[in-house]
């Protein structure tokens, strides 16, 4: 495990924003030796989330509680991307006040999306 995280990170080092394809290969990869590597989980999440593959990510997240705890921001961002406003706001106020700007902005977004939904629904 340790050789294979070892390679990831030289991976991400050498990595820039375009190289989302490279870094999806590679985590995938690492997880087919050690399915458990959370680190590798969350680097396919965010692979994922920056490929627009938002129900891929989604699928990470949810195939892994404890990720849904390391990575609240990413998994709250899939949930809402992927059209469950009311989750990504449970998830993202679970968080708690002291969450950084990215969390708040994405809270307001699933907030209005959500207060939208229900207003259309009326």
């Amino acid at each position: 495990m340790a050789a294979s995280t070892k390679s990831l990170s030289s991976l991400l080092a050498q990595a820039t924003i375009d190289d989302h394809d490279e870094v999806l290969k590679a985590t995938n990869a690492t997880l087919k030796k050690s399915k458990g590597d959370l680190d590798a989980q969350h680097i396919k999440a965010v692979a994922l989330l920056h490929l627009d593959r938002y129900e891929d990510a989604l699928e990470v997240f949810e195939s892994a509680q404890e990720l849904q705890e390391k990575a609240r921001f990413e998994y709250a961002y899939a949930l809402y991307k992927t059209g469950n406003a009311a989750k990504a706001v449970e998830v993202a106020a679970a968080a708690g006040p002291d969450t950084g700007r990215g969390m708040k902005h994405m809270l307001a977004q699933a907030v209005c999306t959500g207060r939208q939904r229900k207003h259309a629904h009326s």
